[in-house]
């Protein structure tokens, strides 16, 4: 880690709030959990606007985002699934032995849904982000990854004529994806009762998973740029900080004699390897990998409103956990404890695009990045071009661009294609350029270099191309490759 003591240098300075006890702050919060999330769970529909002009603060986004989490977690009123376990509901992304997308929105599980890394030359929707990451736990077990949607995504159309129809420009409010990291537990770590668990069949044999992790995206009709919040499990890992003032902790990724020599453990050239997991591994088991959080809650000092970000965050995690804490809630909710909001991230004007540098249009936690999902991709620079935060990788179109679907964009959700396509349909994919004939249609949409191909190595030019749509600009037709 090259920059380690840059990230050391603005860490320490944001020690006062981040490291405080997530107690010191029940019963004082600025920024409260409202107890009715929890008793009478619901999904809130619109980020609220309680900024004296009449915008959403910091607080509204963080209070959004744990309304939303306690639901997708509350356990169905029969059985043994939480609402975010329910097929019906939230299907699992489905996907072939070869990797193509398979069919997600029948009624059966077919095909795999787990993946322990990133392989480019498939589906880029599930498994660590970026290049390709495995991580390990202490315990030699792999870290699975899956995503889940809500149903009505199964419904929308991939068609730029049908959107034009339709007056479809982005993704309609509800629309919600997630993505979870999941560890193989151990019997004693399942009566622990310390993690939200799920069954799975691995290799013929059925396994109690815990989550280690988790991605809450949701779009609203105010926010389509889609409102990202990310959740770890509280012993994940350390941050890059030294461990003399951190909790000292049995850390599911980190190496205890590793983690006494933090920070200079976490030096790249450091044998301890922090931070620098092997690539495509597909053993279930291998060397463990050694995790340190970069950025805690997503932050450095020098950020945006940095002290009110943290503070929002820090609070409403205190709340939560104090609410969580108390007697009359069930042992499904309590373990929600164990859990925390790393940060959030979203857009101010979303007229305007994200990106850009220095990320001016971006707010809440501008280097957000979870431990255990982009292990490699937490030395997020603002100050560059590419600012490997969520929206680095899944690039928001302002409304008030010329072009600005971000349906057919094909960059603010890597999951829709793989729903669509997996259905047997055709996406519709913006064009890098204007197509103005048939002729000049073959060169932009089709080759190893076109438009098709240049969105998912596994997609091609159906030989379809239109302009009908202005807010999606030239699309190419693609489909599966045979």
């Amino acid at each position: 880690m090259k920059t380690i003591k840059r990230h050391l240098k603005s860490g320490l300075l944001l020690l006062s709030i981040s490291l405080l006890p997530v107690s010191a702050f029940a019963g004082t919060s600025g920024c409260p959990v409202n107890s009715e999330w929890l008793t009478s769970p619901s999904l809130p529909t619109e980020v609220k606007q309680s900024g004296s002009d009449g915008s959403s603060t910091f607080c509204d986004f963080y209070q959004f985002s744990t309304q939303t989490f306690l639901y997708l977690m509350s356990p169905v009123s029969s059985g043994n699934m939480r609402n975010f376990q329910v097929q019906a509901d939230y299907p699992l992304l489905e996907f072939n032995d070869d990797g193509t997308p398979a069919n997600s929105c029948d009624s059966t599980i077919d095909g795999p849904t787990l993946r322990m890394s990133l392989d480019k030359t498939s589906s880029i929707s599930t498994g660590q982000a970026g290049g390709g990451a495995t991580i390990y736990a202490q315990d030699g077990n792999v870290v699975y990854y899956d995503v889940r949607f809500n149903k009505s995504l199964c419904g929308l159309t991939a068609s730029a004529v049908e959107m034009q129809k339709q007056n479809l420009i982005n993704f309609p409010s509800g629309t919600m994806e997630l993505k979870f990291a999941w560890k193989k537990l151990s019997s004693s770590e399942i009566s622990s009762n310390s993690f939200v668990t799920q069954k799975q069949s691995i290799g013929g044999t059925t396994v109690t998973l815990g989550l280690l992790g988790m991605h809450v995206i949701v779009a609203t009709k105010n926010h389509p740029e889609f409102v990202w919040a990310t959740y770890e499990h509280k012993v994940n890992t350390p941050d890059c900080l030294p461990s003399g003032i951190q909790t000292n902790t049995n850390w599911t990724f980190a190496d205890s004699n590793c983690t006494a020599e933090l920070p200079d453990s976490a030096e790249e050239s450091n044998s301890c390897k922090f931070n620098q997991p092997p690539k495509n591994q597909t053993s279930p088991t291998g060397t463990p990998t050694n995790i340190c959080r970069v950025h805690p809650y997503g932050t450095a000092s020098g950020d945006l409103k940095a002290g009110e970000n943290i503070s929002d965050i820090t609070e409403q995690n205190a709340d939560l956990y104090d609410l969580l804490n108390q007697s009359t809630t069930s042992s499904a909710m309590k373990v929600l404890t164990n859990y925390f909001n790393v940060g959030a991230l979203w857009v101010s004007n979303i007229q305007q695009s994200s990106g850009g540098i220095g990320v001016p249009n971006e707010r809440g936690s501008l280097r957000l990045a979870n431990s255990v999902a982009e292990t490699d991709y937490q030395e997020v620079d603002i100050t560059s071009d590419f600012a490997s935060n969520c929206f680095g990788c899944h690039n928001y179109i302002g409304t008030g661009q010329q072009v600005s679907n971000n349906i057919t964009s094909q960059a603010l959700s890597h999951t829709f294609k793989d729903i669509k396509v997996g259905q047997g349909q055709a996406i519709d994919v913006t064009a890098s350029t204007v197509i103005g004939s048939n002729a000049s249609a073959s060169g932009i949409c089709s080759g190893t270099k076109g438009t098709c191909a240049e969105t998912a190595s596994y997609l091609k030019w159906n030989g379809q191309w239109t302009n009908i749509n202005t807010s999606a600009g030239s699309v190419c037709g693609c489909e599966l490759s045979e």
